[in-house]
């Protein structure tokens, strides 16, 4: 598989204990996701980005890996993994898997291991101080025999591997990036990685990837530490294909990633586009903002950066650590949303249940998920009661939510749905080679926003004029005669 094939790509996200139930225990599982491949298959995706099922004691979402080399019994066993990878395989589905490169969880074996008064093969691990009263940011003290604070990556559960730092503060105990004992942690990271392309996964989707190495501003010591593993797991795993969760594509792409997401931050152009309102940047473009200037300048530079590196941007409906995206626009506006995601360069990723406009509601947290928790919600199946085809035994592990009305069995049947419109994008961007073609041009007139795609434009109405235009229209977010109406994004053809 070549860097170019990567553009065929379209992903669906799936997070485990939420899409489907094969056991009856309410939460879900691999079986359950083999059994649901066919209705991924279905809409046209190519590939799914599988949150984590590593076991864990799911501090964090199962971000806090407590075994790096197994599954999750609440989600099955490698068997069922590998069965579920050969189904995805039959049907031409990559499996993308989580990385969680820069901590473990604080029950980790290799951790504890770390944690012990003398001095072991596993001391180097993980970041520990020299004394159990250091000060500074993430340093955690008093919890085991060790003499010293272990440092976190996020969560005080979350222990970070030992990388080095690129700037020492403190001699005593902080080790440079190149120092050899770091070696530990990158082979460690290697043999994850070979350990679930061993067993047939298609690559990563790397979390928290700009993590790696501490007191690294501007990020070039943990650049060098990525291209390191690159050169070493390339070699091996020439098709592997890995993705960043770094948000900042210059640096990604540099390091060797084959794409890097454009993640729901306030700094770039999807969230000023989509999502912005008043409680981060205003009123966003899509809802009548006008901050076009800098939306432009964050689009033009990200692609820019892609098409350089012959690589891509993720775009996404959403993730698990987002609200939804049908929390902010309406079906019109996600019809609108969906065309630009499909026809843009790069790979889009559609988080499970956005197409049947699934809804983040404000529930309790569970598994660590904070506000998360609402977006991680159950997949509403079908209209049955109490559980919606979810499940067939157990009370859902995650609540269902009140605000969601339509199942997949609903959009399914209905050929005006989302679902549907959706399956028509896939169709069109396999048909039209210029839709992945990596160069894009954006010019604005009015809130009226044109892409050019090879022998294409993209046309995006997000005024409240209508905009008259020229060409042939090849498929629009909705049904309209005449010029371009509000609200409407059209593709079209060059005379």
């Amino acid at each position: 598989m070549s860097k170019k094939s990567f553009r065929n790509m379209m992903a669906y996200e799936i997070y485990p204990t939420s899409f489907y139930n094969s056991n009856g225990d309410g939460i879900g599982d691999l079986k359950g996701i083999t059994e649901k491949l066919d209705y991924v298959s279905g809409m046209g995706f190519n590939a799914i980005w599988l949150n984590p099922f590593y076991k864990s004691p799911f501090k964090d979402g199962g971000y806090d890996v407590e075994d790096f080399f197994d599954v999750d019994p609440r989600f099955g066993n490698m068997v069922d993994f590998r069965s579920m990878v050969n189904r995805a395989h039959e049907l031409g589905i990559r499996i993308i898997v989580d990385l969680v490169a820069g901590h473990a969880s604080f029950n980790n074996k290799d951790f504890l291991k770390s944690a012990e008064a003398t001095r072991n093969e596993k001391s180097d691990l993980f970041i520990w101080s020299d004394n159990p009263w250091a000060k500074g940011d993430g340093m955690i003290s008093g919890m085991f025999d060790r003499h010293g604070c272990y440092k976190v990556n996020f969560f005080a559960h979350q222990p970070a591997f030992n990388y080095g730092f690129k700037e020492i503060d403190e001699p005593a105990w902080q080790m440079s990036y190149k120092d050899e004992r770091t070696l530990l942690a990158r082979n460690y990271l290697l043999d994850v990685m070979r350990f679930w392309l061993g067993n047939g996964a298609d690559g990563f989707r790397v979390d928290m990837a700009d993590s790696l190495v501490k007191n690294d501003d501007d990020k070039k010591a943990t650049i060098e530490v990525w291209k390191w593993l690159f050169k070493k797991i390339r070699k091996e795993y020439p098709e592997a294909f890995f993705v960043s969760e770094w948000s900042y594509p210059e640096r990604a792409f540099e390091a060797g990633f084959d794409a890097d997401f454009v993640l729901d931050h306030w700094d770039n152009f999807y969230h000023r586009f989509f999502r912005s309102d008043e409680n981060t940047r205003g009123t966003s473009i899509i809802n009548g903002g006008n901050d076009v200037e800098f939306t432009l300048k964050d689009f033009k530079e990200r692609f820019a950066a892609a098409e350089k590196k012959k690589s891509y941007l993720a775009l996404i409906s959403g993730n698990h650590d987002s609200w939804r995206i049908a929390n902010y626009l309406n079906d019109e506006q996600l019809r609108m949303f969906y065309l630009m995601l499909f026809t843009l360069p790069g790979i889009p990723f559609v988080l499970y249940g956005d197409e049947i406009e699934m809804k983040t509601s404000d529930i309790s947290s569970k598994d660590g998920g904070y506000q998360r928790t609402g977006t991680r919600i159950p997949m509403i199946w079908n209209d049955e009661e109490p559980y919606h085809g979810f499940t067939d035994g157990k009370e859902p592990y995650l609540p269902f939510s009140k605000e969601n009305k339509v199942s997949a069995e609903q959009a399914v049947n209905d050929e005006n749905s989302l679902y549907h419109y959706i399956c028509k994008l896939t169709a069109l961007r396999n048909k039209i080679s210029d839709l992945k073609d990596p160069h894009v041009e954006v010019k604005e007139e009015n809130r009226v926003f044109t892409f050019t795609r090879g022998k294409y434009l993209l046309i995006s109405n997000m005024s409240e004029e209508e905009y008259e235009f020229e060409g042939k229209v090849v498929f629009s977010s909705k049904k309209f005669k005449g010029k371009l109406p509000p609200q409407c994004a059209v593709l079209v053809k060059k005379r």
